[in-house]
């Protein structure tokens, strides 16, 4: 089971409604069941990252992170949406 970290300033209000896109593209795409999303607020990020398989946070990528990050801003503006959302199902692709 992937552990996907979704970051955002408090860990509350923009996580909450990325995490509800995210959990609609991997549930749609076949992957209900094979991942846990866990939300915090950036400054827990980095050491969350040490037991995750992926970060993706609505701000920068902070420095230090022990996995794979992913921009969430494109779930936000809509901008670069596609893109962010094959990167998230390539990373569900992988072992």
């Amino acid at each position: 089971m992937k552990q996907i970290i979704l970051a955002c300033g408090s860990g509350i209000a923009t996580s909450t409604a990325v995490a509800a896109k995210i959990k609609d593209l991997l549930d749609s795409n076949g992957y209900a069941g094979d991942y846990n999303i866990k939300q915090c607020s950036i400054a827990e990020a980095v050491p969350a990252s040490a037991t995750a398989d992926l970060v993706i946070a609505t701000t920068v990528k902070p420095d230090g992170l022990k996995c794979p990050f992913i921009s969430g801003i494109p779930f936000l503006t809509g901008i670069g949406r596609a893109q962010a959302e094959q990167q998230v199902l390539d990373f569900m692709k992988q072992n």
